[in-house]
């Protein structure tokens, strides 16, 4: 790429993504504390509608938008320093929390417990055998999950899907860097969606690596990104994304109810998927300049809950008999109060690692190698 090239790089635009992704952080935790700590009546009622797996499904569309823009206007020849800005923000509250989840759990295990989940006692006796807490460590490494007998911190197979995104964006950024022209990127990006296609189509049918299913809502996110910058390629692509999306909700949105729970909602979960991708569609085309801020703040935070609320589940699982509404409340309260004081803790020091990876602490507005980009 020569330097003419590297001036057209676009700058980056701030978007009002970080109270989005705290509300899609927060149904996931409403999902997991109504059904293992709230009384029957409102677990019965958010049986119907998986808040949480939807959001988690929106949570890779937005992916795909902010590490796309992130390449396009930082990262187009640096693969390296795309995935290590990666790795620094997931890998130190994802250590932290498998920590205090493995001491949550002994804590359970110590004072006998009466019940883990709803439908779970306890688990396994063989849970803090050596390799098994080892592999616990480095579970966001994609497919490791096969060989590990028990998951302290079982939200991490969304990491684990994020992960296999972010190697697949590394190698197309890569391999565009060694293309001549501008255009390496895209064409890299283009190939590896062909390729990568047929293993969505065996994975929706379980007869693949089931990640693979998720293929579509990242590029959802990935084809919205080049929209707002007038590319028609990206309508093309969210156009061909959203027919994948339905096609994967209908086949593997679970149906089945649990027991003494009403039966899921095929209806209300593709209404909620509709209805947050529209949001996150609206706020991509918007430009608000007020409350950005406070935007980013809680942003911040997004990540630090989506894992910490687990460990606060298991601690309050082990000193409460019964379920209740204060319970249920008390645990959504602390689960926010502890994302934010290990937020205070970890990003601090990780940022100033970040941002010399990125070569710089970047502001909207700014030229794009001095741009912030928060993910």
């Amino acid at each position: 790429m020569t330097p003419a090239d590297r001036m057209q790089k676009p700058r980056y635009r701030y978007r009002h993504f970080g109270g989005f992704r705290l509300l899609l952080a927060m149904l996931v935790m409403l999902q997991h504390f109504a059904a293992d700590l709230a009384p029957l009546p409102l677990a019965r009622a958010f049986a119907p509608y998986p808040v949480g797996g939807i959001a988690v499904l929106v949570f890779f569309a937005l992916s795909g938008f902010v590490i796309t823009e992130a390449i396009d206007c930082i990262y187009r020849e640096r693969a390296g320093a795309f995935l290590g800005n990666r790795l620094l923000r997931i890998v130190p509250h994802f250590l932290l929390a498998v920590a205090l989840s493995m001491l949550a759990h002994e804590i359970f295990r110590a004072t006998g417990g009466a019940r883990l989940w709803r439908s779970q006692p306890s688990f396994p006796a063989d849970a803090f055998a050596p390799i098994n807490v080892a592999l616990n460590f480095i579970g966001i490494t994609p497919f490791i999950d096969r060989a590990i007998d028990y998951n302290f911190l079982d939200i991490t197979w969304a990491v684990r899907v994020e992960m296999v995104f972010y190697l697949v964006m590394a190698g197309c950024i890569a391999i565009g860097a060694r293309l001549p022209g501008k255009k390496g990127f895209t064409i890299a990006a283009t190939a590896a969606a062909l390729l990568l296609t047929p293993l969505f189509a065996f994975a929706v049918y379980g007869r693949g690596a089931r990640m693979m299913e998720f293929l579509p809502y990242f590029g959802f996110g990935v084809g919205l990104y080049f929209a707002t910058i007038g590319r028609r390629a990206g309508w093309l692509t969210v156009a061909l994304s959203v027919p994948a999306m339905l096609w994967q909700s209908i086949l593997q949105q679970s149906l089945e109810p649990v027991a003494g729970m009403p039966a899921p909602s095929l209806a209300g979960q593709l209404i909620m998927l509709g209805l947050l991708l529209g949001v996150l569609g609206v706020l991509a085309f918007s430009d608000i300049a007020r409350g950005r801020d406070t935007d980013r703040v809680l942003g911040g935070l997004t990540y630090p809950l989506y894992l910490y609320h687990q460990d606060v589940l298991v601690l309050l699982l082990t000193f409460t008999v019964g379920y209740s509404y204060a319970v249920f409340v008390t645990g959504i309260l602390l689960s926010l109060l502890v994302a934010m004081a290990l937020t205070s803790l970890v990003d601090p020091m990780v940022t100033r690692y970040r941002d010399k990876v990125r070569g710089g602490a970047l502001r909207a507005g700014k030229p794009a190698r001095y741009a912030l980009v928060r993910h």
